[in-house]
């Protein structure tokens, strides 16, 4: 880890599962998902900030990056839940930065094909690491790898735009 080195927490929220990721200058120190298990509730607000919360306490960045939400593709419950991580990153004084999906895609694909699939093998190619996660993504089909992969291409992007890449 380079001292020093900015610290980016970049963070995928879902009313059911949370993808994070974070940077330590080039970096990727940490990948993963976090399951929010039950029926929305208020107790369910609370974990997801808790985790949240946890994570900036352990890591102690100096941004964070979430994805921008789209108010009409979005439940309630979702624009609530960015809604008190916004509050949160208030309280910790912290610099926030939003990226949608099509903002964090054109940093990385450079053919113009904005998709998914693209923004993963940008993300694979830019983390080698993440090769593992691919193979998972690919084989189960399923939304709850995607997130890991945009989590990361939150906090890419942002050191990006920070020109600390």
């Amino acid at each position: 880890m380079t001292r020093g080195a900015i610290r980016i927490i970049g963070i995928n929220p879902g009313t059911r599962y949370l993808g994070i990721a974070v940077l330590y200058g080039q970096e990727l120190m940490d990948w993963r998902i976090k399951v929010l298990e039950g029926k929305w509730s208020e107790d369910k607000i609370k974990k997801a900030v808790g985790i949240v919360s946890e994570l900036i306490e352990r890591y102690e960045p100096n941004v964070l990056a979430i994805k921008k939400l789209h108010p009409s593709r979005s439940s309630e419950g979702l624009l609530r839940l960015a809604n008190e991580f916004k509050k949160l990153f208030k309280r910790k004084k912290l610099k926030v930065y939003q990226y949608s999906i099509k903002e964090i895609e054109g940093f990385f694909i450079e053919d113009g094909k904005l998709n998914k699939r693209n923004l993963i093998e940008a993300m694979v190619k830019l983390y080698p690491i993440l090769h593992h996660d691919l193979n998972k993504e690919r084989s189960h089909k399923n939304a709850y790898y995607i997130r890991v992969f945009e989590a990361v291409g939150l906090a890419s992007a942002c050191a990006h735009e920070l020109g600390k890449f």
